[in-house]
């Protein structure tokens, strides 16, 4: 395997991306294009268990990219039953973390409408969809998004509401004095289901709650927004170039890339071409363990694509590469 280490001002087109020091690794994965096809066939939507599918490692399974939504929201809004109307549904902010299962907990005020609605229905739902700037990135539509529905239960271990009050106070600052006040109590959503959308209901669907609280949420769920940011600011002629030089099909008659996410195992595309809206799976030649990493990875993908354009190709060049969704209008 031929590496170097390379200190990174690199520009693609004209424009600069990063400045770091990182490895190089030309060929990390030895026959890529034999483990992965150029395009592999469109990911199914339909709800299922998800065993890692050798042949795709650089795809989260959606079980994954919902624990990961859910742990990277730190509010959202909660469903509950109006307990002075006809179970009408009401909705209300709150703000939350999550446990080591991955169940929401909330710190709810005695006196708040939702408070005395679960005190007669513990039954509710919890929506939170990943943040956007305005200006940047995708529009709010686009963002990955969960529900989450279950049942409100109290907290009573006395061991577990001493970690809770700091475990909180540190994500929520302004609840430190809260926590300690017997008008604040900790609650858990316990979940019954979980619905995911990767946003323009692209592969909505119900996640396999078997494998929930084993799911391990990404590690650049906290820090990736930034750097999706970054990169649809900063590097359009690059995502123009990835999408013209390695994902078939798209050679021609494109005219809008933008990244939807960043994680440890690749990133996402919607790529708009003709009259059609589709999403592509991009995946990394080594798995990112921090937002670094994942910066140099995009690095790589970008410098290949810019070398192929220009004329320079090798063996087994350019990342893998999978079409995972389209718009709805245009679904076959």
């Amino acid at each position: 395997m031929a590496r170097s280490s390379i200190v990174l001002t690199l520009a693609f087109g004209a424009q600069s991306v990063w400045s770091f020091t990182a490895p190089f690794l030309r060929t990390s994965v030895p026959n890529q294009k034999q483990l992965f096809s150029a395009v592999a066939e469109e990911a199914p939507v339909e709800a299922q268990a998800e065993p890692k599918d050798a042949t795709q490692p650089f795809v989260m399974t959606v079980t994954e990219r919902a624990r990961t939504v859910a742990k990277a929201c730190i509010s959202g809004t909660l469903g509950t039953a109006c307990s002075n109307q006809e179970a009408a549904p009401f909705g209300s902010h709150v703000d939350f973390i999550l446990d080591e299962k991955g169940w929401p907990v909330m710190l709810l005020n005695e006196y708040a409408m939702h408070t005395k609605n679960v005190e007669v229905d513990p039954r509710a739902s919890l929506f939170a969809q990943m943040p956007s700037k305005a200006g940047e990135g995708q529009p709010v539509a686009a963002m990955e998004r969960v529900t989450i529905m279950g049942e409100v239960v109290p907290v009573t271990d006395q061991d577990e509401l001493f970690t809770l009050r700091a475990t909180y106070s540190v994500t929520h600052q302004f609840a430190t004095s809260l926590v300690e006040s017997d008008k604040f109590k900790f609650v858990k959503l316990k979940p019954s289901r979980i619905f995911y959308s990767a946003g323009f209901g692209v592969n909505a669907q119900w996640i396999d709650m078997a494998t929930y609280e084993d799911a391990v949420a990404d590690p650049l769920a906290l820090e990736q927004l930034a750097l999706v940011n970054k990169i649809n600011r900063e590097s359009s002629s690059d995502l123009l170039a990835l999408c013209t030089q390695f994902i078939p099909g798209l050679e021609s008659g494109l005219y809008g890339v933008k990244c939807t996410g960043v994680d440890r195992l690749g990133m996402d595309l919607r790529v708009e071409a003709g009259d059609r809206t589709e999403i592509y799976r991009v995946g990394f030649q080594v798995a990112a363990l921090s937002l670094e990493d994942a910066k140099s990875e995009v690095t790589k993908i970008f410098q290949e694509a810019w070398e192929k354009e220009n004329g320079n190709e090798w063996e087994d060049m350019g990342p893998p590469v999978l079409k995972t969704g389209r718009d709805i209008l245009h679904s076959d």
